[in-house]
Formats: structure tokens, sequence, C-alpha cells
């Protein structure tokens, strides 16, 4: 991960599979040299540890597990290779968006984020309408004699 941090480019997401130990595999020191190098969050099958001191920090880490029992730096791992998380294989260049974690492989993300932009904006007016003392019953035409 220590490569890792440095190896990948401004603006990425390192994605880190340890498959699902339970060690605090990364923690505020790591975090700090992530955030200076411009990395954008974490996301890890496995644990970490520091998570108080993390929490101040304004880098996003998703991990399966807290642990305050650290690792040992013995095993290089690869770089820019596909991993799993989850299950779900995660390869270079494919979007992470995370609140929960959702992975999108390269050739839809641009498809799925336009159709989420879409249902986004939908909701915005939905919630507009509410503002203005529409009903959902109304909002979704369940205002008929239909059951609700």
């Amino acid at each position: 991960m220590h490569r890792g941090v440095y190896a990948a480019p401004e603006g990425s997401i390192l994605v880190v599979d340890v498959n699902a130990a339970e060690f605090g595999h990364w923690g505020e020191v790591l975090a700090v040299a992530a955030e200076a190098r411009g990395i954008t969050g974490l996301l890890i099958d496995g644990g970490v540890r520091d998570s108080v001191e993390q929490s101040r920090l304004e880098f996003p880490v998703f991990s399966r597990n807290n642990s305050v029992r650290g690792t040992r730096k013995l095993f290089r791992g690869g770089l820019g290779t596909e991993v799993e998380i989850g299950g779900v294989p995660v390869r270079t260049g494919d979007t992470i968006v995370a609140d929960g974690v959702v992975v999108l492989p390269a050739q839809i993300a641009e498809s799925v984020i336009e159709q989420a932009d879409l249902r986004v904006a939908r909701e915005q007016e939905i919630m507009a309408r509410l503002r203005e003392g529409e009903t959902t019953l109304e909002v979704y035409g369940l205002d008929g004699d239909r059951d609700v």
C-alpha cells in the first residue's frame, strides 16, 4: 500500500484486496501520505486502524472492519492488477462510487452515471413539488381510486 500511494496518479482511489484480513492494514500515517499525494480515497477489503484519527481527516476510507492490530510490511503486493472486493472484480479505470460502495466497470460507467444523474434530477423536481405543497400521493399519482 505504501508503494501504491506513490505509484497511483493524483485523483486516484486506492482499491486494496487483502483477502478480508482483519488486521489494521491502513492507518493515519498512510492516510496523511495519500492525502498529501492527492489520492482521493481508499477502498480496502480488510481492516484499518486509527479510526478516530482518520475520522478527523478529509480522506474517505471504506473498509471491512477496524482493528488496532497492525501489520508488518513484508509483502510487496501488486500494482495495477485486478482485485476482488466483496466478490466484485475491480480493475484500473473502473469508477468507484462510495456512499456504501459501488464499482462501475469502465465500459459502462458513463452510462450508469448518466442514468443516476437523471434520477437525481427527477428526485430534485419531486422535492421542489413537495416544498410547494403537493403531497407524495399527488406527485406519484396515488390520490385516485387506487389503494396506497
